[in-house]
């Protein structure tokens, strides 16, 4: 099924990218102890992944994110997927190119987390410019698993690890020897056939060696059953963590948080389970601290070293009152390009504190040398004005 469903998505989305997309090839994982992949990530005969390459900007009238948007509207026509997520720059990094807003969701209790999380998500997903929410935690994977009876494993001379390596051997396979050609090594892997170790009745058969060389089936040592496993745990500070991220698509990061934070202010949440935001906006809200401060340093650092230039504290003071014009300049660029303050508007900001202070200083410098040329006030910032205009602009 996976196999049919994944060539009809490549053929539609290479006949509606015509021209635009350049490669759409997928695969299909096997999960295995020998498979790397599956080990970096989620994987498994059900899971498919998409690796997708676009021209360059230049040759295509659609950008990037409003393909990753048409997608993610495709994926949702196909009922045989359970979730889908859209990775915008490639997945082989675990690295989004696209904003978003991350909630960490901490307790113990996984079945609680798993319900808030879960709830968040279908919150989210109603907020205006959020096109995608995934969660951190993976799904509950069926596997066999073997509960051995201790007394029993001792009456046949065995222990706990003789028999789990025994069992691991010939299901997942030992490394026998090497077959080497034109200077390459490969693993030659031994292990039971499918038939005999993919049921509970072909385990509950396999044998095993005790050191005596007597062979005792596994049935006769314990119970195999077929169970739920609980998906790898995350922690941060020592406590369980689920995340929960809202991918961002023409919207402002702190409009989501606060939609976000708004409808988790009215969720009912067990005490025991506790809501934070992180991620790109915590990120971001540091940056802000810190860039505020380095602003701050800039200034007293430029009036200390305009003092000594001038020798006075008055010439100071009056070009340190231009600075606020050069923030409303850049609160004016970014109403009249529809941009929102960032941490790279913010650091271009803080550049223009140079700018306009150098500005200032010759403009200063030409006022107070009309003064003493005999000239009123007034005349004086006129004639500055004109005369260091083409200075100032360049």
């Amino acid at each position: 099924l996976a196999q049919e469903v994944s060539e009809k998505l490549t053929n539609q989305w290479l006949n509606k990218y015509k021209g635009v997309m350049t490669v759409c090839n997928y695969t299909v994982g096997q999960a295995d102890s020998d498979n790397t992949w599956a080990s970096m990530q989620d994987n498994g005969s059900h899971i498919i992944s998409f690796n997708i390459s676009l021209v360059d900007p230049g040759d295509r009238d659609i950008s990037l994110e409003q393909v990753c948007d048409e997608m993610r509207e495709d994926l949702k026509k196909y009922p045989e997927f359970s979730k889908a997520q859209v990775i915008l720059g490639g997945s082989n990094t675990g690295m989004s190119a696209q904003a978003s807003a991350d909630f960490e969701v901490y307790g113990y209790s996984m079945e609680e987390t798993d319900s808030v999380a879960a709830r968040l998500k279908r919150e989210l997903l109603n907020v205006k410019g959020v096109s995608e929410v995934n969660i951190s935690r993976s799904d509950y994977q069926p596997e066999y698993q073997v509960d051995f009876d201790r007394e029993k494993l001792a009456l046949h001379g065995l222990n706990l690890a003789t028999a789990g390596n025994y069992l691991r051997n010939r299901i997942n396979g030992a490394i026998a020897s090497k077959y080497r050609e034109d200077g390459d090594e490969y693993d030659i892997k031994v292990r039971y056939a499918p038939e005999y170790r993919t049921s509970i009745e072909s385990i509950e058969n396999i044998l095993i060696y005790n050191s005596r060389g007597e062979a005792v089936r596994v049935k006769e040592l314990g119970k195999v059953v077929e169970r739920f496993a609980p998906p790898t745990i995350e922690r941060k500070d020592r406590e369980r963590i689920v995340t929960v991220s809202a991918v961002i698509s023409g919207e402002a990061l702190g409009n989501v948080v606060n939609a976000g934070n708004a409808i988790i202010d009215k969720m009912d949440i067990p005490s025991n389970v506790t809501i934070q935001v992180a991620g790109s906006y915590e990120d971001q809200q540091d940056s802000f601290r810190d860039l505020g401060t380095l602003a701050i340093l800039i200034v007293v650092l430029v009036f200390i070293v305009m003092a000594a230039q001038f020798e006075s504290l008055t010439y100071p003071f009056i070009i340190m009152f231009s600075l606020p014009f050069a923030f409303s300049g850049v609160l004016m660029a970014l109403f009249f390009t529809k941009s929102t303050l960032s941490v790279m508007s913010l650091l271009g900001a803080i550049m223009l504190i140079g700018i306009v202070v150098k500005n200032g200083i010759v403009l200063i410098d030409y006022i107070t040398l009309c003064r003493e040329r005999g000239l009123a006030v007034l005349n004086s910032v006129v004639t500055a004005g004109k005369s260091r205009l083409r200075p100032v602009l360049m």
